[in-house]
């Protein structure tokens, strides 16, 4: 495996769409604060830019979705990480998150279709560490990864994964153990 192959322990951080819808928020930000007022955002009429104020409602309307959606508090500006009372990582707010993301003016490109290479890589991984003393190592699965705290998630001890596909390590495994590196490293791969 390659340097990008990689063990993790749970508590997993925000899941990726969480992560890229993060991003699309701060990305719209930035382009919902540029030269709002200034004179370099006007066209020779002195009209706004068409794509700035587009841009800007936008923004506005994503803030107002978030609001009617039980994030009472999120602010228009849609720079809430230092806002007191908004959890990024609550139900209520990942629920507003999917029924408004649409609003955002910065779209997050759909994922891409799993790799068989990355699948036909971690499948020999998962082969390789059965014939190593780990049966009930599981052949990988594609993306998204279980969410931290569902009960497919409470099934591993860590993840093992690489672009598009993932392998859960087992609870009765320690992924992290001599044993298992050494497995492996015989495999390959690194943790």
């Amino acid at each position: 495996m390659n340097d990008s192959t990689r063990v993790t322990r749970r508590p997993r951080r925000a899941s990726p769409p969480t992560a890229r819808i993060v991003a699309a928020i701060a990305a719209a930000t930035a382009i919902a604060a540029c030269g709002s007022n200034s004179l370099g955002s006007s066209s020779s009429r002195g009209q706004a830019n068409p794509n700035q104020a587009q841009a800007q409602q936008e923004t506005l309307n994503f803030a107002r979705c978030m609001r009617s959606h039980e994030v009472s508090n999120f602010p228009d500006d849609l720079n809430f990480q230092d806002v007191p009372g908004i959890n990024p990582s609550s139900p209520a707010f990942k629920t507003a998150q999917t029924a408004c993301q649409h609003l955002l003016p910065v779209k997050s490109p759909p994922p891409a279709a799993p790799s068989a290479q990355t699948q036909g890589k971690l499948l020999r991984l998962s082969n390789c560490l059965r014939a190593h003393g780990y049966p009930s190592m599981p052949d990988p699965k594609p993306n998204p990864p279980p969410q931290g705290g569902s009960p497919e998630a409470n099934r591993y001890s860590a993840l093992f994964g690489e672009g598009d596909y993932w392998i859960g390590i087992p609870k009765d495994v320690d992924a992290h153990g001599a044993a298992f590196v050494h497995a492996l490293h015989e495999c390959h791969a690194s943790p």
